[in-house]
């Protein structure tokens, strides 16, 4: 919100017949009417101004305002000093729709000042050539410390608090709305650090290197042959994984560019499909459980959820999945879609279901499970879920250069993975922790989460 120049009288020329002494009378001056001092036929000292839409009374000098006196123009009041005939100085200006208190220049906001507008909201701050440089916005949302642009919407760098709501925002905006890197403390939420896009959080943006603790999970399809492009030809590959080689080459196009050195991560755990619904298993669970044992990669097995009862589904997941003592715990995958949750009887029979998968499972092997989600499912069901249900750790599969914000213990963070030793695409995942946190959770039989 820019101010107007604002300037009270044009040059004119003027041909007055008065002698040079100072008098008070009243004449005709600038299709109006004048009283007060005069000096060579024009106003000098203290008088007043009177036209049809304008007033002004106050001091003059060679027939223009200058020095203190108050201008009206319609519905607008200005009560301040002039130099010249332009507002100069300390004033105050009112309208019908805002004030402004403070210094002026050239009849521009200029200086330290207080603008109102007619919803209530302040802004005060050093204002240069009518543009608020840097101040204090106070209005609904809290108050507002920072940059500001023409708009005199938060812009740039700024921090805004509630102390109701308990609420505060400090980092980058645009247009009004947190954009860029900033930090965010809100009642009932965790604490956020990371990138907004008008005014979403994105998430922390990571960076890749070999201290990382990185894993992948499996199914069937890494068994699968597959058609490779060698040469001009292209030739089927089998789908045997080679264990002795298994080593992450490429974490997918978006987060390649956020690697700091050279990709060749070791892989230091492996979830694997062993169950879903209560008739389907994987035929190469066992043995590639075994295999990564010998190899000292930590196994977990997971379990993909069909939209029916959830303990006959831990009946079975039990039954066909080996579970040892340093095995990572068990973890319940949720990927249902609307629709079948509609048909098992909306969110409340799901919540049911997973809690009663989740507590069978618990039960039978002293391992509090993970849940494994979406960023999506957490937003449109998780979020409204019971409170025990909540205090599960998450697996989340979320697919960007940010990483998620929930209770997070490991992020799937791309399909696109590519791995010796495996033919094709594979999921990589990244632990929430420091390898000293990774080693500390598994000596702790995976109670101390980070």
């Amino acid at each position: 919100m820019s101010s107007k120049n604002y300037i009270f009288f044009p040059t004119l020329c003027l041909i007055l017949l008065f002698c040079c002494t100072c008098q008070t009378k009243e004449m005709a001056y600038l299709n109006g009417t004048y009283t007060g001092d005069v000096k060579n036929g024009l106003p000098e000292g203290y008088g007043s101004f009177h036209s049809h839409d304008i007033s002004y009374e106050g001091e003059w000098e060679n027939g223009k305002p200058n020095g203190f006196g108050t201008y009206r123009h319609n519905d607008s009041t200005f009560a301040g000093q002039f130099v010249n005939g332009v507002w100069n100085g300390p004033g105050r200006l009112t309208t019908d729709s805002m004030t402004y208190e403070g210094f002026w220049k050239n009849g521009c906001f200029h200086g330290e000042g207080s603008y109102t507008d007619s919803a209530g909201d302040t802004w005060h701050g050093i204002w240069e050539e009518g543009k608020l440089a840097y101040g204090t916005r106070n209005d609904s949302s809290g108050i507002y410390t920072g940059t500001f642009n023409d708009s005199l919407a938060p812009s740039g760098y700024g921090q805004l608090t509630n102390t109701e709501k308990l609420f505060f925002h400090e980092g980058y905006w645009n247009q009004g709305k947190p954009n860029g890197f900033g930090l965010q403390v809100e009642t009932g939420k965790k604490l956020q650090i990371g990138y907004w896009k008008k005014g979403k959080y994105l998430g922390e943006k990571m960076n890749y290197n070999a201290s990382r603790v990185y894993g992948i999970d499996i199914s069937r399809y890494q068994h699968k042959s597959h058609w490779v492009k060698k040469g001009k030809r292209r030739i089927k590959v089998g789908g045997n994984i080679d264990w002795n080689k298994l080593c992450i080459t490429h974490l997918g196009a978006t987060h390649n560019k956020n690697v700091m050195g050279e990709i060749k991560f070791p892989i230091t755990f492996c979830f694997m499909k062993s169950t879903q619904g209560v008739k389907i298993f994987s035929n190469y669970y066992a043995q590639d459980s075994r295999n990564a044992r010998k190899k000292g990669i930590k196994v977990g097995a997971y379990h993909f959820m069909s939209p029916m009862a959830g303990k006959p589904q831990a009946d079975w997941f039990l039954k066909k999945t080996t579970i040892l003592k340093e095995d990572l715990p068990p973890v319940l995958d949720v990927e249902l879609t609307a629709s079948q949750i509609k048909k098992m009887g909306g969110t409340e029979a799901l919540f049911r279901e997973m809690q009663a998968w989740l507590t069978e499972v618990e039960k039978a092997t002293g391992k509090q499970p993970i849940l494994y989600v979406s960023q999506r499912f957490i937003e449109e069901y998780l979020r409204f879920a019971p409170e025990k249900l909540l205090s599960y750790s998450v697996w989340i599969a979320r697919y960007g250069e940010y990483r998620p914000y929930v209770r997070l213990l490991f992020w799937q963070l791309s399909p696109f993975g590519r791995v010796d030793g495996i033919n094709g695409c594979v999921d990589i995942d990244v632990f929430n922790g420091s390898k000293e946190q990774f080693e500390q959770y598994v000596r702790s039989g995976y109670t101390i989460i980070p």
